[in-house]
């Protein structure tokens, strides 16, 4: 073999005394904080190292890109010694750091509870002038890092160094051929490495979601990867409209207190259904032109508690998801799931419900892998993923999404009637989505309308009529709460729809099959996010700590809405909304009925004011939430 390509053996040997340092920076943050680890499994520990490797290896590769890039060139072979030097100074001067972001998340994951990343060198500002008493307080921590970091310099150096072995092909027809051979499969190495895998799409934060403990998920982790993958992330601004803590809790809707359902909740604990309608826009309900889209859903609506002013918080599948399974709002540009803050602590349904025994599920006939679904399941305490794989026949496939939704809601029921009672479910549908394919044999039945998407809101209608005539014949259906909503609007075809209110408009409603439910104000502004503590409500399941952005519905107050998109932040309120493009301009208000926004009330009212502080009360909440890991605070009256 020839000096150049010798010189790409010795950066992939530097890519694997890489991966062995991250693998001993990990086994340092385990022994470091051996305390919180203590009571997890041995296999589960083990498990994390091993999935780990993944983020290692591509961390590695992040590192050495450059260096790899540099070695494709066929430098000189007198040039051999200034190139050891250079590449390993350059070696140095880039991994040295990411090595010493590792060993110091050691500790800081303790003030944070998440990996390091890009968004939290703001803390390096307020750390100015104590990094000395940072190290005298952890010194012997200091010292074995000093150590490790001097061992990865030392170890590198001899990479590097070690003597190049001659050939009788230098510079021949052969030699170049050869080397062009390695440079070609070092750089597909490298991009594999760097992606993760042959997934569709590249590793990221919510991969290493494997278990639902949020601290065994950071031990997957490294830093080098979450601060990566999290540079250039859009960001969400540290907002301090409220010194007082108290007086920004006190306008959130988790502050209402007062339970309609106090005395009147059913005797047996009720199983759980959540039905989450693909772009199921409000707009789709009902009678339009004498004809009805969703005649099932609208016979069932009749039997519900049905709410008018229901909102998404997300435009999105991925940010539905999170709102409805975990409380957790669409407010900042990138979605919960796939950013970097999905390591954070928080409670999904999966790990609240554990609490009272409940067997946990969720249903999607998306191909497994499907915008993280099946990754956040698990660290929202979800016991149990059935996606296309699950379903097995790739005969019901539709071609694009995954498993036709009149198939596999049929198969879902025959897992459900084996699961163990009490027990939450959910199913997200997904015939309706582009590019809106309904099975051949109902080409003729559902006709598309105004919009392509209304045949197939009719073909999910239909497949959940059959679901339910199956299900109200199993002995669990009358003990079994029901939640139907929407992740999300789609395309929209009435004008009372289009505008930035239509935007959000989604059906939420509760059916139970033998349960009367107390009186409530179906006027009351209710979103995606009030779903959780509503279950919790319904439940009798009193925790001790809690989000303040959502409320029961069962809980009645002035409550509101916030939404987010490109920059803008919308309030509903019962009566008025509020408009404010943050940064750009001052709070607009409208009434409620102007969703066209046609005409903002520019003269100041004690209304104006209230709902405005009722937002930046949102706003503030919920940044620092996701930045000083922070979203829950003791509850009401606890």
């Amino acid at each position: 073999m020839f000096g150049h390509s010798q010189r790409l053996i010795k950066i992939f040997s530097l890519i694997l005394l890489l991966m062995v340092f991250y693998a001993l920076a990990r086994a340092e943050f385990l022994i470091w904080n051996w305390n919180l680890f203590h009571s997890k499994s041995v296999s589960d520990i083990l498990w994390a190292f091993f999935v780990g490797m993944r983020f290692d290896l591509s961390a590695a590769f992040c590192g050495v890109a450059p260096l790899l890039l540099l070695s494709f060139f066929p430098w000189p072979t007198r040039w051999n010694s200034a190139w050891e030097k250079v590449t390993w100074a350059l070696f140095c001067v880039i991994n040295g750091p990411f090595l010493i972001l590792n060993l110091v998340d050691t500790e800081f994951i303790n003030f944070v509870g998440r990996r390091f990343t890009y968004d939290t060198l703001f803390i390096m500002n307020e750390a100015q002038g104590k990094m000395l008493n940072f190290a005298g307080s952890y010194k012997g921590l200091f010292l074995v890092n000093t150590l490790i970091v001097a061992l990865l310099l030392t170890c590198s150096w001899k990479v590097m160094r070690r003597p190049f072995k001659s050939t009788h092909w230098q510079g021949s027809l052969k030699a170049w051929g050869a080397h062009g051979l390695m440079c070609f499969l070092a750089l597909v190495f490298a991009v594999i490495g760097i992606r993760g895998g042959f997934q569709r799409k590249p590793i990221n934060f919510v991969n290493a979601n494997v278990f639902t403990a949020p601290l065994l998920n950071n031990l997957v982790l490294n830093s080098t990867f979450t601060f990566i993958k999290s540079y250039g992330a859009n960001d969400i601004k540290h907002e301090k409209y409220f010194s007082d803590k108290n007086e920004m809790l006190a306008l959130l809707n988790g502050s209402l207190v007062g339970s309609t359902l106090t005395g009147h909740r059913p005797g047996t604990p009720p199983n759980i259904v959540i039905i989450m309608l693909e772009s199921f826009g409000s707009e789709y309900f009902g009678t339009v032109d004498g004809v009805s889209r969703t005649p099932f859903l609208d016979s069932l609506m009749k039997k519900s508690l049905v709410f008018e002013n229901s909102y998404a918080n997300g435009r999105r599948s991925i940010e539905g998801i999170a709102a409805i399974m975990a409380g957790i709002p669409a407010l900042m540009s990138e979605p919960f799931i796939s950013s970097h803050f999905t390591s954070n602590y928080f409670l999904g349904l999966g790990t609240l419900l554990s609490e009272k025994k409940y067997s946990t599920s969720f249903f999607h006939g998306g191909h497994n892998g499907t915008m993280y679904f099946d990754s956040f399941m698990q660290s929202a305490g979800i016991e149990k993923y059935y996606g296309a794989n699950e379903y097995g026949n790739s005969k019901d496939d539709d071609g694009v999404w995954g498993i036709w939704d009149e198939p596999f809601l049929q198969w879902m029921l025959t897992q459900v009637n084996g699961f163990k009672q009490p027990f939450l479910t959910s199913v997200f549908t997904l015939s309706s989505h582009q590019p809106f394919k309904i099975p051949a044999q109902y080409q003729d039945v559902y006709k598309e309308g105004e919009l392509p998407i209304l045949k197939t809101i009719a073909y999910t209608d239909m497949s959940l009529q059959k679901f339910f005539t199956e299900a109200e014949k199993q002995p669990w259906f009358k003990n079994t709460l029901f939640i139907v909503t929407a992740d999300h609007t789609s395309l929209h075809y009435r004008p009372e729809y289009t505008n930035e209110v239509g935007d959000y408009k989604v059906p939420i409603f509760f059916y139970h099959p033998s349960f009367t439910f107390p009186k409530a104000d179906t006027k009351m502004v209710v979103q995606h996010i009030d779903i959780l503590p509503t279950i919790l409500d319904f439940l009798d399941l009193p925790q001790k700590e809690e989000n303040y952005l959502g409320s029961s519905v069962f809980v009645d107050g002035d409550k509101t809405a916030v939404v987010y998109n490109d920059g803008i932040y919308q309030l509903f309120a019962k009566d008025f909304r509020i408009r404010w493009a943050l940064g750009q301009s001052d709070p607009v208000m409208f009434a409620i009925e102007d969703r066209n926004g046609e005409r903002p009330l520019t003269e100041s009212s004690d209304r104006k004011e209230l709902l405005v502080r009722k937002l930046k009360a949102q706003i503030q909440y919920f940044n620092e939430g996701m930045w000083d890991n922070k979203l829950y605070y003791p509850t009401p009256g606890r």
